[in-house]
């Protein structure tokens, strides 16, 4: 399996809750992105002080992951998509099988794009690491390489197999897009659960 949407009970009103505060936090933080960069698409962690603060202003969003998942989160990124260009197919960050899991959340405009799932279609390939402007590193694939197994759109929060080999395709115009991207205390354990 490369994806486990999530039904928790109260996410409408968690929503309601947390879309401004982080539409406003990442607002401040990609006028200061912008000024060093000229992408449309932003892939940027949040600071441990950010992180605390959203601890403190938005509890919510915590205790439900805390309900749902009985995990933490320690560390916490947003994704920031106004292209139409898709993302690249490929696997997120290094070789750590341990840390192979999301928990991705939408915020915005979520059926704006559709993350697709694919397979090496021959044994032998090989993939280009590249570090990107945010810090973040990846593996990406060659399209001739892969053939689609699955899509889906992050319309509720979802588990994330990031070791799989994915892409995001935008669908529309209504963007930007934004969602985050979480990393849980207890991964493996959560891996076992849903994958």
């Amino acid at each position: 399996m490369f994806y486990k949407k999530l039904d928790i009970d109260d996410f409408k009103q968690v929503q309601d809750k947390i879309v401004p505060y982080v539409v406003n936090f990442v607002n401040k933080s990609l006028s200061e992105f912008e000024r060093k960069h000229s992408e449309k698409t932003a892939f940027s962690f949040v600071s441990d002080e950010d992180l605390k603060k959203f601890k403190e202003d938005i509890p919510e969003l915590f205790d439900c992951i805390r309900r749902e998942l009985d995990s933490e989160v320690f560390l916490m990124s947003f994704v920031y998509i106004d292209s139409e260009d898709s993302m690249p197919i490929h696997t997120d960050g290094n070789a750590d099988v341990s840390r192979r899991i999301r928990l991705h959340w939408p915020i915005l405009n979520e059926t704006s794009a559709e993350t697709i799932y694919y397979k090496k279609n021959k044994s032998e390939i090989t993939s280009e690491n590249r570090l990107f402007t945010s810090g973040v590193s990846g593996n990406l694939f060659n399209p001739e390489d892969v053939d689609e197994v699955d899509r889906y759109i992050l319309d509720v929060p979802t588990l994330n197999n990031v070791k799989e080999i994915h892409g995001i395709e935008v669908l529309n115009e209504n963007l930007p897009r934004i969602l985050l991207t979480m990393r849980l205390s207890n991964e493996e354990e959560v891996y076992q659960k849903y994958f």
